[in-house]
């Protein structure tokens, strides 16, 4: 019985975290993002095609910030401010 709700509860928050990938993935997706997408990509095939450790290790960079949309420090908005007239 133990093991048994040990499983449910595990399997519980393996589906909420896949849900919660599955929406950062799928959500969000501006330009600035799309741009780092298809600069990773590039990148790759670069690094790939000529051998060059660097431009693979900067494309999978680019392509880790793009699929799950961070930046360093979380910062990547300009707050924007209110002005009252």
């Amino acid at each position: 019985m133990k093991e048994n709700l040990l499983k449910i509860i595990k399997q519980y928050y393996l589906n909420m975290k896949l849900d919660q990938i599955k929406q950062r993935l799928l959500s969000n997706w501006t330009l600035w993002r799309i741009t780092r997408l298809v600069l990773s990509l590039v990148f790759i095939v670069n690094g790939i095609v000529k051998l060059d450790y660097i431009l693979l290790i900067g494309g999978v960079f680019l392509l880790g910030h793009a699929l799950i949309n961070a930046c360093v420090g979380g910062n990547c908005e300009i707050p924007q401010t209110k002005t009252h007239e």
